[in-house]
């Protein structure tokens, strides 16, 4: 049976969500539970646009977003944009997965050291394509196994899941061996203890993606064949006994990313595919978790104009009534969505242009990683950054619908580097546990500074926000024409990366604070802003800063500008300098 119709792919070239295409039958509510892969968890059902509200929004124009570490009120608070200590690694981090309070990361590395080293520090210690941490303080746990491939190729892990109750973590990616011993592109490990499982199967190409309820683990790439049984691209197994099931939808191309719906019927799928058992829409869809994976209705697909210009789903994530999409793209739809999983219909969408490859998460915010170079589509959003990148953002997962018919950008603006590489992206690998974030990627600087392959930020629940606004230039201060006795200062505003109102204070001669506002920006929009310091001695000189402060206290300041006199009265009413 065909699926439902998929969203035409024009509409997703669209540069800002029509309200009236959202859908207008009211989602259910959803039952307060876990969701089945243990990542997300179960919040309020989405809550649709009105007709009279995106009637509203489509006259008026959206409010410009505000959230940040000290939002007002109704807005989600952001984790801060302050990276906290972790070790780093030697290579790109493909995938990261948080179980209790352990990290584990996967990936293309030899090596991982401490924070603030450079590659070969003395104190840098083997890690073979997979690593531990301590998620409260980023410290290495002494777990180590090794992963190789075959000679000539780079063992490479492309996904970790964790089982529901945290006693298992499937691997997945482009290796042939663990520990020394034959595990073809699929393997698993006990937990706590780390140690390999007996799970072992021939996947004679890569997996890229995993998903895992408490019977059963799904995979998914560009692997044909299981122990020599054809299985097109995706396959499922046996949590009890790791045995190949008889689950076997086709896919006719790559499958890069999955997750099992919340109520558990389905197994929404991405990837570069045209057709799942048989059916469109390209790059998203979904199959029933049945014995044999029978198609199950999809709406909403992304966009396919030839095997050069189409989208995929990189990455998902799923509370209790949604899934949320990551998407990449080469010439075509590359922001991210959120769709109903019970048959796909599209809740809204964010037509950010920059791939995304990451999304988690986090008390009501989507986090994402990306090289985003133009959000002008998103209420709040950035326009285009003439070949610069920010490359984290945040957005509310589900905006309040009588403001928005798609995602603000949230002040929240951490960012890295795209690394070394020509392929290289930056952040590659989101998870969370509810108090810390972590961020893995092929990225070699956070905020500027050294941190290759690993970063983490925390909730204020955990890390104060302790990061000033960013530097200050020096004032300009001039006596006003035809004033006596007045000097103008003008300066133009800082910004800060977790906070979008600043209070500023003009600051005389080191010690006396003269003038105090409160004034918000963002980087790509920094004002000139000024103050006139009247009733001063004429003739009298002066030096003046400028200081920034945020919510928290933190403080930047200007370097001084003057001395400059005051101006001088003149017969008949003029001044002087």
């Amino acid at each position: 049976m065909l699926p439902a119709p998929w969203l035409p792919t024009a509409w997703l070239r669209t540069r800002r969500l029509p309200a009236t295409r959202l859908p207008s039958a009211p989602i259910p509510a959803a039952p307060r539970e876990k969701h089945p892969s243990g990542r997300g968890l179960v919040r309020r059902p989405f809550a649709l646009l009105s007709a009279a509200a995106a009637l509203t929004a489509a006259l008026t124009g959206a409010p410009a977003a505000t959230a940040d570490t000290d939002p007002p009120p109704g807005e989600p608070a952001t984790a801060t944009a302050d990276p906290l200590p972790a070790w780093q690694t030697n290579g790109t981090v493909w995938t990261v997965a948080i179980v209790g309070g352990t990290v584990y990361a996967g990936g293309s590395f030899t090596a991982i050291r401490p924070p603030g080293t450079a590659p070969g520090d003395p104190a840098e210690i083997p890690r073979g394509g997979l690593a531990a941490f301590d998620a409260a303080t980023g410290e290495p746990l002494p777990w180590n196994p090794l992963v190789e491939a075959n000679p000539g190729n780079e063992a490479t892990v492309e996904d970790l899941e964790p089982s529901p109750d945290g006693r298992t973590l499937y691997v997945g990616g482009r290796f042939t061996k663990i520990n020394g011993l034959s595990r073809p592109r699929i393997g698993s490990f006990s937990l706590p203890g780390g140690a390999l499982t007996g799970f072992r199967h021939e996947m004679e190409s890569a997996v890229e993606t995993l998903a895992a309820t408490g019977s059963t683990v799904y995979a998914g790439g560009s692997f044909t064949t299981v122990d020599g049984v054809p299985r097109a691209r995706l396959a499922a197994f046996a949590a009890s006994d790791g045995s190949l099931t008889a689950w076997a939808p086709a896919a006719d191309r790559r499958v890069m990313s999955m997750i099992v719906s919340p109520d558990g019927s389905r197994v929404v799928i991405g990837g570069k595919f045209n057709t799942l058992n048989g059916n469109p829409p390209h790059g998203l869809g979904a199959v029933r978790t049945d014995a044999t994976g029978t198609s199950a209705p999809w709406q909403t697909g992304l966009e396919y104009v030839s095997d050069s210009r189409q989208s995929w789903a990189t990455d998902m994530v799923a509370d209790g009534d949604t899934v949320y999409v990551g998407a990449a793209g080469t010439g075509t739809f590359d922001g991210r969505l959120a769709v109903d999983p019970d048959g796909g219909a599209l809740r809204w969408i964010d037509n950010c242009l920059g791939g995304t490859e990451t999304v988690s998460l986090l008390e009501g915010v989507l986090y994402s990683g990306s090289h985003a170079h133009d959000c002008s589509t998103q209420p709040g959003g950035f326009p285009s950054l003439n070949g610069s990148h920010q490359r984290l953002l945040a957005e509310p997962a589900r905006p309040d619908p009588a403001q928005y018919d798609t995602p603000p950008i949230l002040h929240w603006f951490p960012d890295t580097d795209g690394g070394a590489g020509t392929d290289n992206q930056g952040p590659r690998a989101m998870d969370n546990d509810g108090r810390y974030l972590w961020v893995g990627g092929d990225f070699t600087t956070v905020n500027g500074r050294s941190q290759q392959g690993l970063t983490r930020f925390g909730t204020l629940a955990v890390q104060a926000d302790t990061t000033p606004p960013q530097p200050l230039a020096a004032p300009t201060v001039a006596p006003p024409a035809g004033s006596s006795g007045a000097l103008t200062v003008t300066w133009t505003q800082s910004w800060d990366r977790d906070n979008r109102r600043l209070t500023y204070r003009v600051v005389r001669d080191g010690t006396t604070v003269v003038h105090t506002l409160d004034s918000a920006s963002a980087f790509w929009d920094l004002a000139k802003l000024t103050y006139t310091d009247t009733g001063l001695a004429p003739g009298s000189a002066h030096t003046y800063t400028v200081r920034a402060t945020d919510h928290f206290g933190n403080t930047t300041e200007s370097p001084p500008a003057g001395p400059v006199q005051a101006g001088l009265a003149r017969s008949g009413g003029e001044a002087q300098r």
